[in-house]
């Protein structure tokens, strides 16, 4: 037989092989309906960024084609190891090699028959993409959600991304099982290629350190396709290809081309000999009188009177670790997993690109466990795998079987053997987190919280996982379906966790709480929703091994009353107590968990708040009708121990047109009594809405007296993460919290034109007169309001305040309180923060002078609260000015991190004054003032007080930011003039106000706030102040510009390209005037002036940031400083 036919041969064998082994089947079924199930779901497509674009589109095909290489590793794996090893599980390979035939050509046949069947592999995800149209046929998708099939984009995919990593990556699975001639080789690279995409992902990606050496590092291609896509526009992703860039070519190069080369190389010279010859292992030395030496003769053992299965189960145990302790390739993974550990630290934490951070455990403690849980958990599914397969020997079974000792023994050890190393594994990112903390912040070291953050947090999901490849392995008898399905279920529960696809805290097996820790409340309101939680998952992993158990085969007697009698008698023992342990927590974990997840967790799937939301715009936005209130008293009465809140408010002088007053009502509302002028009525409370009819006194120039009289529960087991506002370590309340909002609330408005049809809406967005919304950061309008709040045993003094303004407020109460004093204003924080404090108070004080200067008003600020992360965003609500701990108190006092955090100080007083002096409410445009005005204000302050460098940097963090926002948006992008309050316009408005705001004087502002005060439409007053064209650009849909500095020995030319968002994408603008704009700073103070398109030489003292005058953000802002230093001078 010729070389030629002998790889062709073989090459068949090994397909068929393949084929016949069952993993193909599996991941196509597997693999295939997984991704049919994903894109049915669709907050899942829009954590994947595909708002606004179809299901099937290229983008989610480049998404899915790259990240299913996490499974997909590990299926290789086991593909390439098997050409290799098959002859060997059976003895047969001395005689194989021993064979008159071409060894290279022996070799290649199998390599190419293993390549097949990885390509058939990674077909799977390709056949269920051409699939997806079945899912509109059969109704289960919205109608038009799926698109013709995009031929050019699947065979990029398959052609560019997933052939050439199966078939590169194969060729080192290969190489290394012909060195280790062993299934564990393969199974550790993989490991590595994930610590490899850990690195190139969390490391280098994700602290913007090197965008070239990620994409090249990454074996999956996965972070290069990600930061491409992540900038596309709705339009680029429907119909572009991954460009083929140097970063792309080279990975392919590294990963496709090199392993084939050196795998060519390594065929080339192997002999038959390294192939047959096993490894002498080590001997220790024998001492020459130890082996001359008689041994002694013992008398036999005693009989055995009673058998100690406890302690045999402990040896087991302990044997099992031992195997695992004596492996150097586990000491090895531990650690380069722990050095990854300590590097991401350091590179998300103190050098992060909005940094440096404090690394403090509240901070680096979830980052570690987002940027560390994917690998962890492919690493603990692989190492189940080699627990229960290491004995799998011929005939080991069977002796075992033989053994007296029960069944559970050995299962049982080896579940005990895994929950140990998955908490060792769990204990990794805390260990690392405690020691960047005692290198960078030794005073905020917490031994305490890394260890119950590790166990309470990391260590249960992590045990869910284990425990179910655990039971795979139980189930499965051969070796290469169990680890298919157990890194297939893995894979699947992990992008769960990733995306978000389960939000239920009961149906996220593997999936950690989502809980948002803090420094000033501890755990406090964590510790019975994490005792409940675990528990639950706890049981979940007893009932899992109590499966496993009664799963496992005995015998070679496979007949169904053999195996009847086997099932009898394993439940009559340790076994049966263990299930019936483990499901009476279940259920009674369960129940509970369910009954405070709802009752007092207000937990609602995004599903039903549509619905709700769908309902209200049905039933009132029609309705909806002008309101105006002269003022009233509000008072609150706290019971910290019962955890709830009772609320009086009484309103004068209200008027409404509709003749209904109508109210958004806060979580956990609950109304008592409601009486106009004194007389009872009959409010109607429904989708979280109040409508109080008022009757006749609604059009009366005093208009009427409106008293509501309300109980409110706080929600406390939250499943989406948010602490309570109300609870034994303190109190955080803004005055939304605990009371309606007058008005209706045009947030709750669906965008989403698939949305509106599902629920049967006009696809046009109409939103709710802006004489008829809520107040802007208020519960009511403009008025003479007084408020006060009694606080029981936590705080039995009465809080008060008044305000001719609209009525806001926000009061932190806390058990422990710190505060410390910086001039007049009183800073409240938790201990760990005193040093922090100080520098946020000169901040504030910085701020405050900036905006006095440009806006000539600035609202008092007698409070700086330290507020828990999750709870709200910075803003000024009364005289108190709330700071959440991410990211103000996270930020050291330098560098770009303390440069934003003064931006956002800047942004939170600029919006108050404005808010306040304008009566603004939240209706259409209010993004522009709130949001636009006041962000670009507080960019302007750090220009102010930083210089040009830092608000340079702080623009190119904002770009970035607004970049993303409009990709990911979860909404189509519209006008500014319809958005929401919170989302991409938040982001883009401050940029694309920047020019306008920064021409405007004291005095401009004030007239632009009178007259919406005199509820003037925004967008009327707008095109009064600045003209009816650049008003439509200010409020129309998004705007984009990119300049280029252009320098020679003739001097410096400016060049503009500009677009306009339309149609879901990006649309280049060729008509509009080019204008530029120069910031530049002098005493203090930055200052606009015209730039000219271009230089007749290069100007000398230019110093200054250039700026489009056209109302957009700007793609670049790092290449217009204008001459910051020598470097940067034109040629000579």
């Amino acid at each position: 037989m010729s070389a030629a036919q002998l790889l062709l041969q073989e090459a068949r064998a090994e397909l068929r092989a393949g084929l016949r082994s069952g993993i193909v089947g599996l991941v196509f079924v597997g693999l295939a309906g997984y991704l049919l199930m994903c894109l049915t779901n669709a907050d899942y497509v829009q954590q994947m960024g595909g708002t606004d674009i179809a299901r099937n589109a290229p983008s989610l095909i480049y998404l899915m084609s790259t990240g299913c290489m996490f499974f997909l590793f590990f299926a290789w794996a086991w593909v390439f190891a098997q050409p290799l090893l098959r002859d060997r599980q059976a003895d047969l390979h001395e005689v194989v090699l021993s064979l008159p035939i071409c060894l290279p050509a022996l070799l290649w046949g199998r390599f190419i028959g293993a390549a097949l069947v990885s390509a058939l592999l990674a077909s799977a995800l390709i056949v269920g993409f051409i699939a997806a149209p079945v899912l509109g046929w059969l109704g289960l998708v919205p109608a038009g959600s799926i698109a013709a099939l995009p031929w050019r984009a699947l065979l990029f995919a398959w052609g560019w991304l997933l052939l050439p990593a199966g078939t590169g990556i194969g060729a080192l699975y290969y190489l290394i099982t012909l060195r280790t001639r062993s299934v564990a080789g393969a199974f550790g690279l993989s490991a590595l290629l994930m610590l490899l995409w850990m690195f190139a992902v969390v490391v280098l990606k994700g602290g913007d350190i090197n965008p070239l050496l990620a994409a090249v590092l990454d074996p999956s291609l996965f972070t290069f396709a990600h930061t491409r896509i992540e900038a596309w526009t709705p339009l680029q992703k429907s119909t572009a290809l991954l460009p083929m860039t140097p970063g792309f070519l080279l990975n392919r190069a590294v990963w496709g081309v090199l392993p084939l080369a050196l795998l060519a190389w390594a065929l080339h010279g192997v002999r038959r000999e390294s192939l047959v010859l096993e490894k002498a292992a080590p001997r220790a030395a024998v001492p020459a009188v130890a082996i001359t030496r008689t041994p002694a003769v013992r008398r036999s053992l005693a009989p055995v009177a009673a058998s100690h299965w406890r302690i045999a189960l402990w040896l087991e145990t302990r044997w099992q670790l031992h195997q695992l302790a004596r492996s150097r390739g586990w000491w090895a993974g531990m650690s380069v997993l722990a050095a990854m550990c300590v590097l991401s630290a350091f590179v998300h934490g103190i050098w992060h690109a909005d940094g440096p951070l404090l690394p403090r455990p509240d901070l680096l403690l979830p980052l570690l466990k987002d940027a560390t849980y994917l690998v962890i958990a492919f690493l603990i599914a692989a190492l189940v795998g080699w627990v229960s397969r290491r004995d799998q020997v011929d005939g080991f079974d069977s002796m075992f079987d033989a053994l007296p000792a029960p069944i559970w023994l050995r299962p049982f050890a080896r579940a005990l053997a895994v929950i140990a190393t998955t908490v060792l594994l769990s204990l990794l990112p805390g260990a690392a987190a405690v020691l960047v903390t005692a290198l960078a912040l030794p005073a905020a070291l917490d031994l305490g919280d890394a260890l119950l953050y590790q166990l309470l947090v990391m260590a249960p999901p992590l045990l869910e996982l284990g425990l179910l490849s655990f039971v795979v392995h139980a189930l499965c008898r051969r070796a290469g379906v169990a680890y298919s399905v157990s890194m297939l279920l893995t894979f699947i529960l992990v992008v769960n966790h990733e995306l978000g696809m389960a939000d239920y805290p009961l149906y996220q097996v593997g999936i950690p709480v989502h809980l948002q820790l803090s420094g000033l409340t501890g755990w406090a309101p964590w510790r019975a929703y994490l005792l409940a939680l675990d528990g639950y998952k706890l049981a979940l992993g007893a009932l899992l091994v109590a499966a496993a158990v009664l799963a496992l085969p005995r015998g070679v007697d496979s007949r169904l009353r053999q195996r009847a009698g086997q099932l009898g008698k394993r439940l009559r023992g340790p076994v049966g107590v263990l299930a019936s342990v483990a499901l009476l927590g279940l259920l009674g974990l369960g129940t509970l968990l369910n009954a405070q997840l709802i009752g007092r967790g207000g937990y609602r799937p995004l599903a039903l708040i549509q619905r709700e939301d769908a309902a209200w715009e049905r039933r009132w936005l029609a309705d909806a009708g002008a309101y105006t209130v002269a003022g009233g008293d509000l008072r609150l009465q706290l019971d910290p121990a019962a955890e709830r809140l009772q609320g009086e408010w009484t309103l004068q002088g209200v008027r409404a047109a509709s003749g209904s007053l109508h109210a958004e009502l806060p979580t956990g509302f609950a109304l008592q009594h409601a009486t106009v002028d004194d007389r009872s009525v009959s409010a109607e409370v429904a989708d979280a809405h109040l409508v109080v009819p008022l009757g006749a006194c609604a059009a009366r120039d005093t208009g009427c007296t409106v008293r509501l009289q309300w109980s409110l529960a706080p929600n406390i087991w939250s499943a989406e993460g948010q602490p309570p506002w109300l609870g034994h370590a303190g109190v955080w309340l803004r005055a939304q919290d605990a009371a309606p909002r007058l008005g209706l609330d045009p947030d709750r408005v669906l965008r989403s034109a698939g949305e509106r049809r599902r629920y049967g809406l006009n696809e046009v967005v109409v939103l709710p007169p802006d004489a008829a919304s809520v107040a802007s950061d208020a519960i009511a309008p403009r008025g003479t309001w007084r408020w006060s709040l009694q606080g029981g045993a936590t705080s039995p003094a009465v809080t008060h305040g008044q305000t001719q303004g609209p009525l806001t407020f926000a009061v932190a109460w806390a058990a422990n309180p710190h505060q410390t004093l910086v001039g007049p204003l009183r800073i409240a924080h938790d201990r760990q923060r005193a040093d922090s404090a100080s520098g946020i108070g000169a901040d504030v004080q910085a701020m405050q002078a900036c905006v006095q200067r440009r806006l000539g008003y600035v609202g008092v600020v007698q409070e700086i609260a330290q507020w828990p992360r999750g709870l709200g965003e910075p803003r000024l609500l009364g005289t108190t000015l709330i700071l959440p701990e991410a990211p103000s108190w996270d930020v050291a006092d330098l560098g770009v991190g303390r440069s934003l955090r003064r931006a956002r100080i800047g942004s939170a007083l600029a919006r108050q004054a404005l808010v306040s002096a304008a009566d603004l409410r939240q209706g259409q445009s209010a993004a522009w003032l709130g949001d636009g005005v006041a962000g670009a204000l507080g960019l302007l302050c750090v220009g102010d007080v930083d210089g040009l460098a830092a608000l340079q940097q702080a623009l190119i963090r904002a770009s970035d930011t607004t970049a993303r926002a409009l990709a990911d948006s979860d909404v189509p992008v519209d006008a500014l003039s319809l958005a929401r309050s919170s989302g991409w316009a938040q982001h883009y408005a401050a940029l694309a106000a920047l020019d306008w705001t920064a021409r405007q004087r004291p005095q401009d502002f004030d007239s632009l706030t009178r007259q919406l005060a005199a509820r003037v439409p925004l967008a009327d007053v707008l095109a009064a102040h600045a003209g009816p064209q650049a008003a439509a650009d200010q409020l129309g849909a998004p705007l984009a510009s990119q300049l280029s500095l252009q320098r020679d020995r003739a001097g410096t030319r400016i060049a503009a390209s500009r677009w306009r968002w339309h149609g879901g994408g990006w649309k280049r603008v060729t008509d509009s005037v080019p204008r530029y704009r120069l910031l530049t700073r002098r005493d203090g103070v930055v200052r606009l002036q015209p730039a000219p398109s271009s230089y007749p030489r290069y100007p000398p003292n230019s110093d200054g940031l250039l700026i489009d005058a056209w109302p957009s953000y700007q793609r670049n802002p790092q290449q217009v400083l204008l001459h910051p230093d020598k470097v940067n001078a034109p040629p000579p």
